[in-house]
């Protein structure tokens, strides 16, 4: 008999936050890219803009990178792991880069965090696949 691990909510909530999380997730990534871009200045109309763009980037990628991950083979560990650390390196990049900050420090700390995340995720789904 295979064992399935218990599942706290119903498909339909999990298909409702399948898309709500990344849409809540966008707002407050657009949020944070607009208040690095302010510098603690006055809020001006080029950072609202670019917080909205940001937040609409930030939602549409979360959304396929998941709809990506979706369509893969279940035994692409590797595949999986890069796809999604690479996202997050990438958006993190972009959020620190709204700093102002040499560009060094910003792909040194991206980079970091993409290998460090790949790795977690490697292992989280490498361990948990199907026997």
């Amino acid at each position: 008999m295979a064992h399935t691990a218990p599942t706290v909510f119903s498909e339909p909530a999990h298909r409702v936050a399948r898309w709500v999380l990344p849409v809540v997730l966008g707002v407050v990534y657009g949020n944070w890219v607009a208040v690095n871009r302010r510098h603690g200045g006055p809020i001006t109309g080029a950072d609202v803009a670019s917080g909205v763009w940001s937040a609409v980037a930030f939602t549409a990628l979360c959304i396929a990178v998941v709809q990506v991950a979706r369509r893969l083979r279940r035994d692409l560990h590797a595949l999986h792991a890069l796809l999604r650390a690479a996202f997050a390196g990438v958006a993190l990049g972009f959020l620190y880069s709204q700093t102002g900050d040499d560009i060094r420090p910003v792909v040194i700390t991206a980079v970091l965090v993409t290998a460090a995340l790949f790795l977690l995720l490697f292992y989280r789904f490498h361990t948990r696949a199907d026997a």
